[in-house]
């Protein structure tokens, strides 16, 4: 091992994380013989319980509780609405460039109500992601969905020390082929960040008007393969306004117990008077197997992780570079239960 990693950073990391769904609390379930009824509501969530060593005595804010909850209405066959509101709790205060974080933490992940009269056309309306980012579309936010325990760093949001904008506010359209290529597609205009990377305006000077197309295919020739580019775009109202340009390149293969997922992503900022240019670009790659007869509840992984931000640049002073990669072993001790635990090398900044 590289002696500099080694003396920089190294963590071994505990995970358990559990799903709680409870579905009913206001609808009963309707037998496949009946017609449903609606409106119907259900909440659903996620909670997980973090662990860390580090041999880095100044990294704090590791330790952590972490609940995510899902209401959901269903009110035809058509029509539907969703929010997630994510609690964080950490368990050992830490320190930013801002200040003293928070012990406890709640965000509106996720509020939104949506149309799907076809499989080609699916409307939604509210605050919702902004798709730039694959990994944050295709699994959200929890970490039981996913196979490490922490996103990889350009799936941070801004309020973890993310640099990309990961949510918006307006309509998202998009919709899904039947044919051989499985063409999909995404089309989203609203307001993304303001002068503050974690926060949306919707009304004032401040806002942000923001725009994606994205664009993937999974061919029904090599199942379980995806293909994805998207393009975001917006104007930044900062002291002196900022284009941003971000593209995004996806690939992913989940099939008999085998996953490797790779993403590359490019931010451009464009100073409008001065014309100076920022680029930041970061990528991550996963592969990991799930263990046949006796051990198929284990799946080890290997995660390599890069992020490295323009240096310079005012409007991404609280997010981080990173150099990492980590080596873990996930056990789904049930289809709601898993227990992971991680080992992860990261150079100093």
């Amino acid at each position: 091992m590289n002696r500099e990693i080694d003396r920089v950073s190294k963590w071994g990391v505990l995970s358990l994380v559990g799903l709680f769904a409870v579905s009913g609390l206001m609808a009963q379930s309707v037998p496949a013989t009946e017609s449903p009824k609606y409106p119907s509501f259900r909440i659903g969530g996620f909670a997980g319980l973090e662990l860390h060593t580090s041999s880095d005595n100044r990294r704090e804010g590791l330790d952590l509780v972490e609940i995510d909850l899902y209401p959901t209405a269903q009110f035809s066959d058509r029509w539907s609405a969703l929010a997630e509101v994510v609690a964080l709790r950490d368990l050992r205060p830490s320190t930013t460039e801002t200040g003293r974080r928070p012990l406890l933490e709640l965000d509106l992940e996720r509020l939104f109500v949506a149309y799907e009269p076809t499989d080609l056309l699916r409307i939604e309306v509210g605050e919702t992601h902004t798709g730039i980012v694959r990994w944050n579309e295709r699994e959200h936010r929890s970490r039981l969905l996913q196979t490490p325990i922490d996103v990889p760093a350009i799936a941070r949001p801004p309020q973890d020390d993310g640099a990309w904008p990961l949510r918006f506010v307006g309509l998202w359209l998009s919709g899904r082929s039947k044919g051989p290529l499985g063409f999909r597609y995404g089309l989203a205009l609203g307001n993304g960040s303001g002068t503050v990377r974690d926060s949306i305006p919707i009304f004032g000077r401040d806002r942000s008007t923001a725009g994606l197309l994205s664009l993937s295919i999974e061919p029904a020739r090599w199942h379980g393969l995806e293909l994805a580019v998207a393009g975001y775009a917006q104007r930044i109202p900062t002291a002196e306004p900022l284009h941003e340009r971000d593209v995004t390149f996806s690939t992913s293969y989940v099939n008999r117990g085998t996953e490797v997922r790779t993403e590359w992503a490019q931010m451009l900022h464009t100073a409008v008077h001065s014309r100076k240019r920022y680029r930041s670009t970061g990528y991550y790659v996963l592969a990991s197997q799930r263990l046949g007869g006796r051990l198929a509840r284990l799946r080890p992984y290997v995660l390599i992780d890069r992020l490295s931000l323009a240096p310079g640049e005012a409007y991404l002073r609280d997010a981080r570079d990173e150099n990492a990669w980590a080596g873990g072993l996930r056990y789904d001790l049930t289809g709601h239960f898993t227990l992971k635990t991680e080992f992860r090398s990261q150079r100093g900044q």
